[in-house]
């Protein structure tokens, strides 16, 4: 998926996107390593999601390599999906614990949005997939 016919504005704003999109998952990936390093208080709040401590890294481990796959243009549709599946995860696990509307359970949601319109603006034929071509 090349970037032809993309104006140079769609490209860098597509390119912008995706890499706020890519360094807050990097990030919080990386943290899942170091949850005992962290303030009581963000330990308190991360146990009430249900998760063990020792499956974290797993889940961290998950997330920087599928973000990684769509950090790089080649691979970045199978990254951005496989991220799909993980930020329903992360909404049906808010959903669960009943955190927060609009603070907890939509924000993987408007990461999605964002990360899919990053691709979307980069790449021409990712457009030609979707419903609202004339």
């Amino acid at each position: 998926m090349g970037s032809e016919n993309v104006s140079k504005g769609q490209l860098w704003t597509g390119r912008v996107l995706s890499g706020l999109v890519t360094l807050f998952l990097l990030f919080d990936g990386v943290l899942k390593f170091f949850l005992d390093k962290m303030p009581p208080e963000a330990q308190a709040e991360g146990a009430k999601l249900g998760y063990p401590p020792e499956v974290m890294p797993y889940l961290g481990t998950i997330l920087i390599v599928s973000t990684l796959l769509y950090a790089f243009p080649r691979t970045a549709v199978l990254g951005a999906t496989l991220l799909t599946g993980y930020l329903g995860g992360a909404v049906a696990t808010h959903v669960r614990v009943l955190n927060p509307l609009g603070s907890h359970i939509l924000f993987p949601t408007y990461l999605g949005i964002i990360l899919w319109a990053g691709l979307y603006l980069r790449f021409p034929k990712l457009r030609e997939l979707t419903p609202w071509q004339k």
